[in-house]
């Protein structure tokens, strides 16, 4: 079987004073095999531009496969 990268999505779960519950944020077309700290530096990037307080982090990939 073939595997073919087609997207990766990053979903971070953040908290602040104004959503004390945490909401979901979403960003799609992320490098086909982000390196922790790629990750590590996006999230801290995140942080800083909203004050935001990140809970959780969920990568998934998506890959087109096929048969040889």
């Amino acid at each position: 079987m073939q595997h073919q990268f087609k997207s990766n999505k990053l979903q971070v779960k953040v908290t602040s004073t104004t959503h004390p519950d945490g909401i979901i944020r979403t960003f799609n077309n992320v490098c086909a095999n982000p390196t922790d700290d790629q990750i590590t530096t996006f999230i801290d990037a995140v942080m800083t531009l909203t004050g935001e307080t990140v809970q959780s982090i969920t990568l998934t990939n998506s890959q087109l496969i096929a048969q040889d």
